[in-house]
């Protein structure tokens, strides 16, 4: 059975069904999800900060250290990135030159059995977050906008009608439903505007806070203060090799679906701690520290280069990639302190 056919029968078995649920079809299906074969990477759909280079592994080590020191250089110390993929990040983490290295555990959280395939052997990979982390970091770069939301449409009284998926002439199709039980609880000035409402986001969130005793949770993600105020067009986004595409509902499997993340949804969980630029954030980790090393590695070598120099023409360029306010740079880093109680 294909994965379209699963889905058509599952509406027909039980009727029109939501977006989120469409969603853990389409991207996570063990088999046919987009996840199972597609993602980050320049040879595959879009490219995320780590598949820029190393460098941004670096600088990521760089945090990892700085908290680590903040916390009185604990024996032990977890760093969990969730959403992990191929391993990429995991890789340019452990190149590099840890202080804490001794101390780190690193857990790699990835549903995709074929994805954690190539995850490095020195780490602990699994298809859920732990129970517990004692001290750490809990990371997630370019997850939460993947996770499966809901679709609500305002209606001219300020109501809401929730945007499901259903079969029509043997298609998949969306269909309006009238649910103002599970729509936001707010109304839009604006008629047929349509939102997402993130509540596996939020739920992500919930369990990270109770799993983390000590440390920082860290989200990187494109993202809006409101939905509520700041309505943006083309939120709903597909990818697949590198371009953006239409209607998720067609080429089911084949397509990412991804969302802005918004992070008044969050902050109905907790309000981040922090909020910045990824630009900013990189800046006040160091970046423009390796940049000057990397450019008089280059300038010194680039008569003669060897793999070091070029190496550090490299991170030159990833580092204009990573801080491009009209780009990966724009994405938002949340921070959220979490502190046990004496």
């Amino acid at each position: 059975m294909t994965l379209t056919q699963k889905i058509k029968t599952k509406i027909k078995e039980n009727g029109p069904i939501s977006f989120s649920e469409f969603m853990k079809f389409a991207l996570y299906d063990e088999i046919e999800g987009f996840y199972s074969h597609g993602g980050a990477g320049r040879k595959k759909d879009f490219i995320t900060s780590p598949e820029v280079g190393p460098l941004f592994g670096k600088i990521i080590a760089e945090a990892i250290d700085k908290l680590w020191i903040e916390f009185g250089r604990p024996s032990h110390f977890t760093f969990l990135e969730c959403g992990a993929g191929p391993g990429t990040l995991a890789k340019s983490i452990l190149r590099s030159q840890m202080k804490c290295k001794s101390a780190l555990k690193y857990i790699a959280v990835e549903s995709s059995s074929q994805q954690s395939q190539s995850h490095p052997t020195t780490i602990q990979t699994l298809p859920s977050m732990p129970e517990e982390i004692e001290i750490g970091i809990i990371f997630a770069n370019e997850l939460l906008d993947n996770m499966p939301f809901d679709i609500f449409e305002s209606q001219d009284d300020g109501s809401w009608m929730e945007v499901k998926v259903t079969v029509e002439n043997e298609n998949i199709a969306e269909i309006l439903i009238p649910n103002n039980k599970n729509a936001p609880s707010y109304k839009l000035g604006k008629p047929n505007a349509r939102i997402p409402v993130q509540r596996e986001a939020q739920r992500w969130l919930k369990d990270a806070l109770a799993i983390l005793q000590n440390g920082r949770i860290i989200v990187i993600d494109y993202a809006v203060d409101s939905f509520r105020y700041q309505q943006k067009e083309n939120w709903l986004r597909t990818y697949h090799q590198h371009q953006t595409n239409g209607n998720p509902l067609k080429n089911i499997g084949q397509l990412d679906i991804t969302t802005d993340v918004d992070i008044s949804q969050l902050s109905e969980v907790l309000p981040p701690d922090s909020t910045k630029t990824q630009a900013q954030w990189l800046q006040e980790l160091g970046i423009e520290h390796y940049v000057e090393k990397s450019k008089q590695q280059w300038k010194k070598h680039a008569h003669n280069p060897d793999l070091s120099a070029f190496e550090a023409r490299s991170a030159i360029r990833e580092s204009e990639a990573l801080t491009d306010l009209s780009g990966l740079g724009s994405f938002k880093v949340l921070e959220w302190l979490v502190k046990s109680s004496p």
